[in-house]
C-alpha cells in the first residue's frame, strides 16, 4: 500500500508540473500569436502586406495552435483531479476548455484565408480593391469574432468552474482561487463589450485591462504555486468517496 501510495503521489506531482508548464507555453503561444498577427492584419494596406509577410503570419497562427491544443491538454489533466470534487463540474470545465479551443481554431483558419486573398489581390493587379477589401473585412471580422471575442465566454465560464473548485477544496491557497474566480469574471462583459464594440479585445486593446487578473492567475500565481508547493494532497485525500448501495446478496 505504501508502494502504491508513493506513485500515485509521483504522478500526482507529474500532473502538476506539467500543468504548470502548459499554462506557461499556451500564455506563451497566445502572446506570441497575437504579436505577430495583429500588426499585420491590422495595418491600413493589409491587402499588400499579408502575402510578403506569410512566414510571419503562419508562425503567428502555429503559436495561437500551440495555445488551442495546449489548453485542452490543461483540461484533460485536471479532470481525474478535479472529478473526485465533482465529476458533472470536472465535465463541464473540460467542456469549456474544448470549445474555447475550436472557437480559436476557427478563428485561426479566417486569418489564414487572408493569405491567399492578399497573394490574389497583388499578383492580380486589380484595379477594383472593393471586392478585396469587402472579402477582408468579412475575413478579419471572423478572426476577431471568433478568436478574440466569443473564445472570451468560453474561458471565462470554464475559469470560474475552475477556481470555484480550487476555493471549495481548497486545493490552493484561497486568495490564488479568488483572483481567478475575479479575473474570469471580468472576461465575460469584457466579450459582451467587444461583441458590440464598446472595447477592443485584443492584446493591447481597450479591453487588455480587464485581462491583467487572468493573466496574473494563468502566467504567475498557479504556475509558480504548483511548480513549488502543488496541489494540496490531504484536500485531495479527503475527499469523500461516493457511496455505492450495497446489494442484497451483500447484506444477506
Amino acid at each position: 500500500m505504501k508502494g502504491m501510495s508513493m506513485t500515485s503521489d509521483a504522478a500526482l506531482r507529474r500532473t502538476e508540473l506539467l500543468v504548470a508548464s502548459l499554462w506557461l507555453v499556451t500564455a506563451f503561444g497566445a502572446i506570441t500569436g497575437a504579436v505577430l498577427i495583429n500588426p499585420i492584419i491590422n495595418a491600413p494596406d493589409y491587402l499588400t502586406m499579408v502575402y510578403p509577410k506569410s512566414a510571419a503570419l503562419i508562425s503567428g497562427m502555429l503559436g495561437w495552435l500551440i495555445n488551442d491544443i495546449g489548453i485542452v491538454f490543461i483540461g484533460l489533466l485536471m479532470f481525474p483531479i478535479l472529478k473526485k470534487q465533482s465529476e458533472s463540474m470536472a465535465l463541464g470545465y473540460l467542456s469549456m476548455r474544448i470549445f474555447e479551443s475550436v472557437l480559436m481554431i476557427v478563428g485561426v483558419f479566417f486569418a489564414m484565408m487572408l493569405i491567399p486573398l492578399s497573394q490574389e489581390f497583388i499578383k492580380g493587379g486589380a484595379t477594383d480593391v472593393t471586392p478585396y477589401q469587402a472579402i477582408g473585412s468579412v475575413l478579419k471580422q471572423a478572426e476577431n469574432w471568433f478568436l478574440n471575442i466569443l473564445q472570451l465566454i468560453f474561458l471565462g465560464l470554464g475559469g470560474i468552474i475552475l477556481t470555484i473548485m480550487l476555493y471549495q477544496a481548497r486545493l490552493v491557497p484561497r486568495s490564488i482561487s479568488v483572483v481567478g474566480t475575479v479575473g474570469y469574471a471580468l472576461l465575460l462583459p469584457a466579450a459582451v463589450l467587444a461583441l458590440f464594440g464598446v472595447l477592443d479585445p485584443t492584446p493591447g486593446g481597450s479591453g487588455t485591462i480587464l485581462a491583467v487578473p487572468v493573466a496574473i492567475f494563468e502566467i504567475i500565481l498557479m504556475p509558480a504555486w504548483l511548480f513549488a508547493k502543488g496541489f494540496n494532497l490531504s484536500a485531495i485525500a479527503s475527499t469523500p468517496a461516493k457511496m455505492v448501495p450495497s446489494s442484497p446478496e451483500t447484506n444477506s
